[in-house]
């Protein structure tokens, strides 16, 4: 694996950037009024197919870290978490990174690099769907 700053030809969001950008942005909105308001989260795998997905609590783990309950985050899903500091990496070096100063972080690996990397993301997500499962923590409603 190679970390390299590369200066691309254009300073448009790449997929992950735009992602990020988007759902925080949405996240941004959605939560506080979720809290404050009454609006009502979508649950769409829960409701559509009646089991937990494997990033089911995923919103009120982000919203309990926000609120500075690291423990009851941690407890609703880990791997939202995870994801959620992604993508605030994605969407922080765009906005300082790319778009002032036009330059990209990339990590370049092998082929056999790269599948270890997807394997691992794989199971990451196997493993926490029976955290998710065993726990029950997407049946809780947040109480912090």
């Amino acid at each position: 694996m190679k970390l390299y700053l590369d200066r691309p030809n254009n300073r448009l969001p790449g997929m992950w950037e735009s992602f990020s950008l988007a759902i925080l942005m949405g996240a941004a909105v959605l939560i506080p009024l979720s809290m404050h308001a009454n609006v009502h989260v979508p649950t769409s795998f829960l409701r559509f197919f009646g089991g937990a997905c494997p990033l089911c609590g995923g919103t009120r783990a982000v919203t309990a870290l926000c609120m500075g309950h690291l423990d009851v985050a941690l407890q609703y899903n880990p791997l939202a978490l995870l994801i959620f500091g992604a993508m605030l990496y994605g969407a922080a070096t765009y906005l300082f990174m790319t778009l002032p100063f036009g330059r990209r972080l990339l990590l370049y690996t092998s082929d056999g690099e790269a599948r270890f990397i997807k394997a691992f993301i794989l199971l990451a997500f196997a493993a926490n769907w029976a955290y998710v499962l065993y726990a029950g923590m997407y049946q809780v409603p947040l109480q912090v």
